[in-house]
């Protein structure tokens, strides 16, 4: 099995992650949660990063989702919600079925 470490991931790849995370500028977070937001996104802007950054990053999406709040979805329109969903399935198969992803 190759090391996670090593192994490099297009950022191209983790669109429904950058999509999410784009979402979640709307939401009402603190400075803290802002501030995980906004390195998230530069982390994105790379071609290519370590999986075990893109598994990182998932990991911050679903931190960050529920700091929105369990309304935040609601404010969403059924677009919206839709990237959401794609977003978090992305962030579940990259946190707990990595081999897949």
């Amino acid at each position: 099995m190759l090391d996670p470490y090593f192994v490099q991931v297009a950022t191209s790849e983790l669109a429904d992650l950058t999509r999410a995370l784009e979402l979640l500028d709307r939401a009402d977070l603190n400075h803290r949660y802002r501030k995980m937001l906004d390195e998230s996104r530069q982390l994105l802007t790379a071609d290519q990063i370590r999986l075990t950054q893109a598994r990182g990053l998932a990991k911050r999406l679903m931190v960050l989702i529920k700091a929105a709040g369990p309304d935040f979805p609601a404010t969403l329109d059924d677009e919206a919600r839709e990237i959401l969903r794609a977003g978090e399935a992305k962030a579940d198969d990259l946190v707990f079925r990595p081999e897949e992803a």
